[in-house]
């Protein structure tokens, strides 16, 4: 089960690679937002799976690294696993031995054998998926294109601080980048129940400068999350009773369960009989990885 669940995710970072110009045959988020520093995440928590993953995304990233938000990584990061650290850091320090970038490594880490391929190319501007690349090569790599890129594609609502911080930066940074905008005219600002939110005023301009705007946008940092979350817990419990790795990933999946349930995505409910409940849970986990990383839309 682990390794159909591995290949499900395998799957899904080298779509979403290929989709920003990596060296790969399957690409099947075209009309889905990419979100840079979330996959690089992912896939470096991947990399012992699948080296040339992570030899093709490094090839990419030795190129394209500008484009990335090095304290947006640094934000990022302190919401996955603590084992996430330790990945990312032989990643990132694997990276800075082969280019010119300078990534954070959390932990003492020794570079990886790397082999780069130089296939690594950037998509023509025209895919919908490429919106932040396209909005951080006009409002630079940070938060000013990163807001642009959350409410093109949260069209027609407003939003408080708190609320914006699911991008990926401090509310002091965000109201600072947001007040340069509202005085440039581009955003619209003001108070409800004492609390000052946020709303896009010149939606057109910016569609037409950034176009075309991906149709579906995924919340990437969270099902990265999940994703990795259950695998880790699958992993760990190989060995363990069926009423144990029950217990296990039933403990898992209560802290997502909120969220899941809003998506409608609805794992099974724990049972008495572990066995059967296994069952059930081993083909929601690879019928849900396999959407996504296949999506019909």
């Amino acid at each position: 089960m682990l390794n159909e669940l591995n290949s499900n995710l395998l799957n899904l970072a080298w779509s979403l690679w290929t989709e920003l110009g990596v060296a790969g045959n399957v690409h099947h988020h075209q009309k889905h937002l990419i979100l840079l520093e979330e996959l690089i995440i992912f896939t470096s928590c991947l990399s012992e799976i699948d080296p040339r993953l992570r030899d093709e995304s490094i090839d990419w990233c030795s190129k394209y690294h500008h484009f990335i938000s090095i304290s947006r990584l640094k934000a990022l990061i302190e919401n996955f696993e603590e084992s996430a650290k330790e990945l990312f850091s032989n990643y990132a320090s694997s990276l800075n031995n082969v280019s010119q970038a300078r990534w954070p490594v959390f932990v003492p880490s020794k570079p990886l054998q790397i082999e780069l391929s130089h296939k690594s190319i950037l998509r023509p501007r025209e895919s919908p998926a490429l919106l932040s690349i396209r909005a951080r090569s006009i409002f630079g790599t940070g938060a000013r294109a990163d807001i642009v890129v959350f409410f093109l594609t949260h069209p027609d609502k407003d939003y408080s601080l708190a609320e914006l911080s699911m991008i990926g930066y401090t509310k002091r940074n965000l109201a600072e980048v947001l007040d340069d905008l509202h005085f440039g005219d581009l955003f619209h600002k003001y108070m409800l129940r004492n609390q000052q939110r946020y709303r896009l005023a010149k939606n057109e301009p910016l569609t037409q400068l950034l176009k075309p705007i991906p149709p579906h946008t995924l919340p990437w940092q969270t099902i990265f999350q999940i994703l990795l979350a259950l695998r880790a817990v699958i992993e760990r419990t190989q060995n363990y009773s069926p009423s144990s790795k029950a217990i296990e990933i039933h403990n898992c999946l209560k802290k997502y369960e909120e969220v899941l349930a809003l998506w409608g995505c609805n794992p099974p409910s724990l049972q008495n009989d572990f066995t059967a409940y296994l069952k059930a849970f081993n083909q929601w986990i690879l019928d849900w990885s396999s959407e996504i990383a296949d999506p019909a839309i």
